[in-house]
């Protein structure tokens, strides 16, 4: 599968897990998980770790 976690920057709790879908609209990073769940951060993306299934935000989250 697909599926990433994502996490903010210095925290080992993740933001949101099985994300599918990341798209970066300005300083908004939207995320949906399998099921259409969707949550939303204001930041930037920090690093992508495709193969080990973990995205990396400096931000704060809006949910």
């Amino acid at each position: 599968m697909c599926e990433s976690k994502v996490f903010l920057t210095g925290s080992e709790n993740p933001v949101m897990e099985d994300v599918v879908r990341v798209v970066v609209d300005g300083e908004k990073i939207k995320m949906w998980d399998i099921l259409g769940d969707y949550r939303e951060v204001k930041g930037r993306v920090v690093e992508m770790d495709l193969v080990g299934h973990k995205i990396i935000l400096e931000g704060y989250d809006e949910g």
